[in-house]
């Protein structure tokens, strides 16, 4: 009740209120926080409506779009829409698929300034599957792995690109997705761009578009593939000139029609062209010189190709048939095995590139006139590797152990590049050089290009670029410069091979001498030994391939559990 104070005031109740329990207080915050992070959660999310961003912290940028495919939908000069069917409910891994096309989709319509309109259609009627259909995509069947059984699923999964009139389409999404960018971006570019002029020699027994390169032809639908005959002046519309094997002496005029070219700001690339492989009875495989003169052209640029092949101890692997009848692959040092430096790694021909394989390829010197020039060399044998010369060269696949390194040890340059204004190539120009900045690339082998060393151009998918036929396409954007799809198609290039275990090789060695000697229950137990060993080492690569996959994740848990007991532990001393 109230009181009074010495001057007969009423005195007011001084009670206490009662103080905030330290568990309360501490469930108050607990409140507090979730609040705000659901609040934070909420926001994020609104505006996630209006603004498109994404994080990708991938080493070759796997999950985003390179500038390449940026700069193709922002230059779009029409409307681009994109239809993509894709059926409900497909079994794994394509519902992965849909959700990774959604995603890079979204990033393409964001960088083409509101030019690209994208839509997904779900053909789960008539109407729908009859427009798919007749749009080019395929009705595809999956397999379903239920708990007792196999079961088909028939859906679609392909994308539709319509503009001004024009229509390109992918039939059926790969399972893989690590080649879609360049795909799509491939199909815009069809579309929305002319395609680009460039030349390939004809003549002196040189491959053409149309046979020898019509793999290579394919792999560059965005161009416009011409075979030029250079005893008469060449197109100075070309973006670029391809030589690429020639097997006969070019005249002076077709070698100063050539460099008139060059000298009008044209791009040249030489691929091969001083020795003569004949590979068609292997494995008794023979070179021999060829005498093109096409180093009476490259020597006033400060380049020179040797007439020989250089042999590599690091080297990739080819089959060699034994005597008792089977096959056992050996290393073969005709074919080096190229490992790029970081530098080198930053020529856009060889962009994110980190390595290679390549045949049969001769070496480049560089002369004086090279250092004065903005030259670069692409491409270095190992110290392991030596030259193979002389008039008729024997490159047969045989036991390794029979190869002798003779001639000159390296390492040897098999393919660089200059840029800038170039001096001509003729005598008597004086001091002449290139009205414009021109390019040119000369590269020891062009079997990177062939047929011959390629799948068949039906059978050539985006996907699967190796990185020899990875620097040939390359190349071509890089001397006709138009670089954009270089960047995607690094995405695409297969991881470097990792090196074989010594158990794998010894038993192919043991293999190969039992072989010789006549042992074949001897030779067959070392090829059993040997796949036993290939079947261990594919062990140990699923093994730390799941590893990284749920190691990571498992400490990750285990820590929150142990701080989980760490806290319930100290709350359970906690004294009020």
């Amino acid at each position: 009740m109230a009181t009074k104070d010495d001057n007969n005031q009423p005195k007011a109740s001084t009670a206490a209120a009662p103080a905030t329990s330290p568990a309360g207080r501490q469930r108050a915050e607990s409140i507090g926080f979730l609040a705000i992070v659901a609040g934070i959660l909420v926001a994020v999310n609104v505006l996630g409506v209006f603004f498109f961003l994404r994080f990708d912290t991938t080493e070759n940028r796997a999950f985003s779009l390179s500038e390449g495919s940026k700069r193709v939908v922002r230059d779009l000069r029409d409307e681009l829409t994109v239809t993509a069917y894709f059926t409900a409910d497909l079994p794994p891994p394509f519902n992965a698929t849909e959700r990774y096309v959604r995603d890079i989709l979204a990033e393409y319509e964001a960088a083409s300034r509101g030019r690209m309109h994208v839509r997904f259609v779900n053909p789960d009627d008539d109407e729908e599957r009859q427009e798919a259909e007749q749009a080019g995509v395929r009705m595809m069947q999956h397999q379903r792995l239920e708990s007792d059984r196999v079961s088909v699923v028939e859906g679609f999964r392909g994308l539709v690109f319509e503009y001004v009139g024009e229509r390109q389409t992918i039939a059926a999404l790969p399972q893989e997705t690590a080649g879609l960018e360049y795909a799509i971006t491939t199909a815009i570019k069809q579309l929305a761009g002319d395609d680009v002029p460039i030349g390939v020699l004809s003549g002196h027994e040189s491959p053409t578009p149309t046979k020898g390169l019509s793999t290579l032809a394919r792999m560059l639908p965005t161009y416009e593939v011409r075979e030029v005959d250079a005893t008469n002046a060449i197109d100075t519309n070309l973006r670029a000139l391809l030589i690429v094997d020639p097997q006969s002496e070019l005249t002076e005029a077709e070698l100063g029609h050539v460099n008139d070219f060059v000298m009008q700001g044209g791009s040249l690339g030489v691929f091969g062209g001083t020795m003569k492989v004949a590979t068609d009875a292997a494995p008794e495989i023979t070179a021999q010189a060829t005498g093109s003169g096409l180093n009476r052209m490259l020597e006033h640029w400060g380049v020179r190709m040797a007439e020989n092949i250089v042999a590599d101890w690091r080297c990739g692997n080819v089959p060699l048939r034994t005597p008792m009848g089977f096959a056992i692959p050996v290393p073969y040092p005709p074919s080096p095995t190229i490992s790029f430096t970081d530098e080198q790694s930053r020529h856009p021909a060889l962009f994110r590139l980190q390595g290679t394989q390549v045949f049969f390829a001769s070496a480049i010197e560089t002369l004086d006139a090279f250092g004065t020039l903005d030259g670069e060399v692409l491409m270095r044998t190992s110290d392991e590797s030596w030259a193979i010369s002389g008039a008729d060269l024997s490159l047969r696949i045989r036991d390794p152990r029979q190869w002798q390194p003779t001639g000159d040890s390296g390492p040897f340059n098999i393919a660089v590049a200059l840029s800038g204004r170039l001096p001509s190539a003729v005598d008597n120009a004086g001091d002449a050089r290139s009205t414009a900045d021109t390019r040119v690339l000369v590269v020891g082998t062009s079997t990177m290009m062939r047929d011959e060393f390629l799948p068949p151009a039906e059978q050539v998918q985006d996907a699967e670029l190796a990185g020899a036929m990875a620097f040939a396409l390359n190349s071509v954007d890089w001397l006709a410069q138009d670089s954009d799809l270089i960047a995607v198609r690094a995405k695409t290039i297969e991881e470097p091979p990792l090196d074989v275990p010594r158990a794998v090789t010894e038993a192919t060695d043991d293999a190969m001498e039992a072989a010789e000697g006549g042992d074949e229950s001897g030779a067959r137990a070392a090829i059993e030994r040997r796949q036993d060993a290939l079947a261990a080492w594919e062990g140990r690569k699923s093994l730390y391939k799941w590893g990284n996959t749920l190691l990571i994740p498992l400490l990750v848990a285990a820590f929150g559990v142990i701080r989980w007991q760490m806290r319930q532990r100290k709350k359970a001393t906690l004294k009020l």
